[in-house]
């Protein structure tokens, strides 16, 4: 059964409305230059829900390049819009909550900057809980990957020391704090910031190919939402929340992702149709190839779910 926390529920406007609060953990002590750096951005961003199908089958195909050809596409990736806020249904790390991950996007004189954030539920009492990131990741166009820290990084770090036990009374938090806790943190930060731009990188391949990516195209918020705004007596996003979601031929190469697989482990093959697919370019830009004949021969039947 496929995991959703429902349409209904859009992301975006939680977080909006949340750096709004005077409690809201991008604010620090009264000092709230953060949270509104971030609130402009996202307000500036196009916004895109990616469907469930479509996060599996852009995941999969990135997560075919090794270490070293992703990091060359990251580098070297033009997405298809100057600032991006992307958000898509997940799990929690430990798999216990249903949630959601949204990320915002752009690029700096250095390389693409990407903030990301969580939204769960909890099931005992129905309250969604917003989580953002402890590091902002900087994606440097020479490969490296630079951190810096939000201000919720001290939250974050605080408890992770409390959890271990390790706080000292009459002694300043701020001293106590391990290195091991901060890389923990970084880690964890790394990781969801690769999870989100492994789906830019994907949808930068494939925004002309509407037969495998369907991208419904950017538009204004819908007065409804615009009210919401004007009523608080703040600025409106500039785009709704538009759909991403798998083609024709991408619902068909999905599909035929299994047939594949089973027969990888074969040392020679037979002549047989491959699913269309992303693969890194000499330029180091991922890219689509279209479904096509690999092995000897000619193949015997052409399966009804591929497209040429």
């Amino acid at each position: 059964m496929k995991f959703t926390m429902g349409r209904a529920i859009k992301f975006r406007e939680q977080v909006l409305k949340d750096l709004r609060r005077p409690t809201s953990l991008l604010i620090s002590n009264g000092e709230d230059a953060y949270a509104r750096d971030i609130e402009r951005r996202i307000k500036n961003a196009f916004a895109f829900y990616i469907d469930p199908d479509g996060v599996d089958f852009l995941q999969e195909g990135v997560q075919k390049l090794s270490q070293e050809d992703f990091f060359q596409a990251v580098s070297n990736v033009q997405l298809p819009f100057d600032k991006i806020w992307l958000e898509f249904d997940a799990k929690t790390e430990d798999a216990k909550h249903e949630g959601r991950i949204g990320v915002v996007a752009d690029f700096t004189n250095q390389g693409l900057r990407v903030f990301s954030a969580q939204l769960f539920k909890m099931p005992e009492d129905k309250e969604l809980v917003i989580l953002y990131a402890g590091s902002e990741v900087l994606f440097k166009r020479d490969g490296q990957v630079e951190m810096a820290d939000t201000p919720v990084a001290f939250h974050q770090d605080f408890f992770a020391e409390q959890k271990k036990g390790r706080l000292r009374r009459g002694t300043p938090v701020r001293e106590q704090i391990g290195r091991d806790t901060v890389e923990e943190r970084e880690e964890q930060a790394v990781r969801y910031a690769i999870r989100c731009v492994a789906l830019l990188v994907a949808i930068a391949g494939l925004h002309r190919r509407p037969e495998v990516l369907d991208i419904e195209e950017p538009h204004p918020p819908s007065k409804q939402l615009a009210k919401q705004f004007d009523r608080r007596g703040e600025t409106v996003p500039k785009y709704g929340l538009s759909l991403i979601r798998l083609g024709k031929e991408g619902h068909s190469a999905s599909e035929a992702q299994h047939a594949e697989a089973k027969a990888d482990g074969r040392h020679k093959r037979s002549a047989h149709w491959v699913r269309g697919h992303l693969f890194l370019a000499r330029n180091g830009k991922l890219i689509w190839r279209r479904a096509h004949v690999r092995g000897e021969g000619a193949p015997l039947v052409k399966p009804r779910h591929i497209t040429l």
